[in-house]
C-alpha cells in the first residue's frame, strides 16, 4: 500500500476529526476549492480505500479484547472465521506467543456463550483468553492523523458540550424511529439528512433534530476508517501492559496522549492495559517501546506485531480495502443481517 499524497491526507485528517463536516466546511478549513475536497474523498471513499461509518454506544453491549492461539496451518483460516462473527469489531493476525487477537462487542448475557461454545468451536483454535474491557482511554474515532494545524483542528471539530447524565443511559433498545436512524448511518456515515428522512420514514426536519441529538449525546460516532499505512504508518503493534494497580489511571492518560496510541483500553486480567500502536516503521517502534517503558509502574510489555488486518470498526478488509460490512445490525429495527451489502 502506497501512502496517500499530503493533499489527500489532509482531507482524510479532517474526515477523522469531523467525518459528516460539509465538503465546503472542509474546504474553508483546509484553503482548498470545494470540488477539489469532495473529488479527493469520493476517489478514496469509491476505490474503497476510504470509509466513514457510524458506530453506536450501546449500552446493552459489553466489551472484550481477545487472545487466541491457533493449531499450525489454521491461523488464517481460524483468523478470517473470528472476522465473519457479527460480534468482532477489530481482528488480526499477529506475531509473538499469540496468533491473532480481535475485540468483541456483545451483550453480557450472551457473552458466556460466544466465549465457550462459539469461538472454541472455530476449527483450529487452541486457547482463548478473554479480557473483559473495564475503561477506554482511547478509541479510534478520538484518533486522527497530525497533519492538521489545531487551529485547522478546531475549526472542524463540533462545538457540542456533552449532555448532563450521558453516562446514565439505561441499558435498553432505543426507540424504533432513532433504530430507523441509526441504521441508515451505519454503513454511511455521511448519509444526507434527506436520505436518512426517506431511510426511517419521517420528515427531514425530524432526522436533522434525532440525528443531531443522537450524535451530541455520543451514542452515535461518525469514523472515518482507512488502513494505516495509507497515513504513511504501516507498522502496527498491539501491545498488552502489566501496570501497578496504583499507577493504571495515571499510565493510561499518559498513553493516551502519544499520538502513536491509537486505542487504548483498560481490561481485567493478567494485563491491565491494552493499546494499539501506529508508527512508520519498526525502528521508530523500538523507539516508542523504549520510552513508554520508563512510565512510573510500567512492569512488563509483550508486543504483538500485526501482520495482517481482518477486520476494523465491523469491516472485512482484503489488500488495505473494505470487501464488507458483518456486524451487530440486526440489533436495529428494520435492518439487514450478516449478509448486508459492503460499504462501498
Amino acid at each position: 500500500m502506497q501512502p496517500l499524497g499530503e493533499a489527500d491526507l489532509r482531507v482524510v485528517a479532517a474526515l477523522q476529526v469531523n467525518g459528516r463536516a460539509t465538503w465546503d466546511r472542509i474546504g474553508r478549513v483546509l484553503g482548498e476549492p470545494t470540488r477539489n475536497v469532495a473529488r479527493r474523498a469520493a476517489r478514496l471513499i469509491e476505490s474503497g480505500v476510504l470509509s466513514v461509518v457510524g458506530l453506536v454506544d450501546d449500552r446493552r453491549l459489553g466489551s472484550a479484547v481477545l487472545r487466541l492461539r491457533c493449531r499450525p496451518g489454521t491461523v488464517i483460516d481460524a483468523g478470517e472465521a473470528l472476522a465473519e462473527l457479527p460480534e468482532t469489531r477489530f481482528a488480526a493476525l499477529v506475531s509473538g506467543s499469540i496468533d491473532c487477537t480481535a475485540e468483541l462487542s456483545v451483550a453480557d448475557d450472551a457473552m458466556i456463550d460466544l466465549l465457550f461454545r462459539g469461538i472454541p468451536s472455530i476449527d483450529g483454535v487452541v486457547e482463548s483468553v478473554a479480557y473483559p474491557a473495564l475503561r477506554y482511554f482511547k478509541t479510534p474515532q478520538e484518533w486522527h492523523l497530525d497533519v492538521l494545524t489545531p487551529q485547522e483542528v478546531e475549526g472542524l471539530r463540533e462545538q457540542w458540550a456533552p449532555l448532563p447524565g450521558r453516562l446514565q443511559r439505561p441499558r435498553e433498545a432505543p426507540p424504533a424511529e432513532d433504530a430507523r436512524i441509526i441504521a441508515a448511518v451505519v454503513t454511511d456515515g455521511r448519509a444526507t439528512h434527506a436520505e436518512v428522512a426517506s431511510a426511517a420514514g419521517i420528515s427531514e426536519s425530524t432526522a436533522r433534530r434525532r440525528l443531531d441529538s443522537l450524535l451530541r449525546r455520543g451514542i452515535l460516532r461518525i469514523r472515518a476508517e482507512i488502513e494505516p499505512a495509507y497515513l504513511g504508518l504501516p507498522v502496527e503493534a498491539v501491545l498488552w501492559l502489566r501496570v501497578a494497580e496504583c499507577e493504571v489511571e495515571a499510565a493510561g492518560h499518559a498513553l493516551a496522549a502519544l499520538p502513536e496510541v491509537r486505542y487504548l483500553v483498560a481490561v481485567a486480567g493478567d494485563h491491565q492495559l491494552v493499546a494499539h500502536v501506529v508508527v512508520p516503521g519498526r525502528p521508530e517502534l523500538y523507539e516508542f517501546l523504549r520510552g513508554i517503558g520508563g512510565l512510573p509502574g510500567m512492569r512488563a510489555i509483550e508486543t504483538t506485531v500485526v501482520l495482517r488486518p481482518l477486520k476494523r470498526g465491523f469491516m472485512i478488509k482484503r489488500d488495505g480495502r473494505v470487501e464488507r460490512w458483518v456486524g451487530p445490525i440486526e440489533a436495529y429495527h428494520g435492518t439487514p443481517g450478516r449478509d448486508a451489502e459492503a460499504v462501498p
